[in-house]
């Protein structure tokens, strides 16, 4: 999709982000917001819990955490694959969570074409945005767009290595993006992929790494050029884009063999 101009402001990199919180907490109103020394990043932050709280209210928000144990980290993780990493294929596809190219890109190409070349490529989601001067990140679909971003690059950052859990997790979210940031499908998700809710929590929070990944990714993003999600790179390459409900710019096709094949060769050759 096309970057818009205007895009919403949102999330100081700096500022905290703890929107699973207790039910009912009464220091929550003073446990939002920190101390800043830029009133714009102030006034930002602030507008952002403001706007999660109207969308979704605060029941939705900031109830208990979730009070049942999920699986373990390594009760779905696969063993470090023993491929050597150098001979991967780089397979990138640059999105945002809320954008229903994203959801189309990953259902109709990305996914099936990863069930098949999953041991043949070094993948990663990449998110798409803008970090201004004042190291202000703005996402195309606001701030709960942001949030969705976050939890993909937070399941990345406490599974590396294993799309099989990630992507399956970002992808889980992505389905139902008009939900994106829901309590109820976080839980789903994270659950279904054997993530911990609380450690997906804690990253997305004021003390966790979220927004330093989410900066780095939409900074990698912009330094590849990439402002339309979905696009798809292969070998550091653009190879395909979904924009606007239709796939263009695929000079070798949009087909999940199509990639498949481009992929194989590039790993035979490498």
């Amino acid at each position: 999709m096309d970057e818009k101009n205007d895009m919403e402001k949102n999330l100081n990199h700096k500022s905290p982000l703890p929107i699973y919180r207790t039910k009912h907490d009464p220091s929550l109103s003073n446990t939002l917001v920190r101390r800043s020394r830029r009133p714009l990043a102030l006034y930002a932050t602030a507008s952002f819990f403001i706007l999660l709280i109207i969308t979704y209210g605060s029941p939705l928000l900031f109830p208990s955490l979730y009070p049942r144990p999920y699986p373990g980290k390594s009760s779905l993780q696969s063993s470090p694959s023993s491929t050597n990493q150098s001979s991967l294929v780089p397979l990138e596809a640059h999105i945002m969570s809320k954008c229903p190219d994203a959801k189309t890109c990953l259902e109709e190409l990305v996914v099936p074409a990863m069930q098949q070349i999953v041991d043949k490529v070094d993948f990663r989601l990449s998110y798409i945005g803008k970090v201004d001067e004042n190291d202000t990140i703005h996402c195309m679909h606001g701030s709960t767009e942001c949030l969705g971003n976050m939890l993909g690059l937070c399941a990345n950052d406490l599974f590396p290595n294993n799309p099989k859990i990630s992507l399956g997790f970002s992808t889980c979210l992505i389905m139902s993006y008009q939900r994106i940031p829901s309590r109820d499908l976080v839980e789903s998700c994270a659950l279904e992929h054997g993530i911990s809710f609380d450690d997906l929590n804690a990253c997305i929070s004021e003390e966790g790494k979220g927004l330093d990944l989410l900066g780095a990714s939409v900074k990698r993003s912009e330094k590849a050029g990439v402002k339309k999600s979905c696009t798809v790179r292969v070998g550091g390459e653009k190879w395909c884009v979904m924009d606007g409900g239709k796939w263009k710019d695929c000079e070798g096709g949009h087909k999940v063999k199509d990639l498949v094949e481009k992929v194989e060769r590039l790993y035979k050759s490498s």
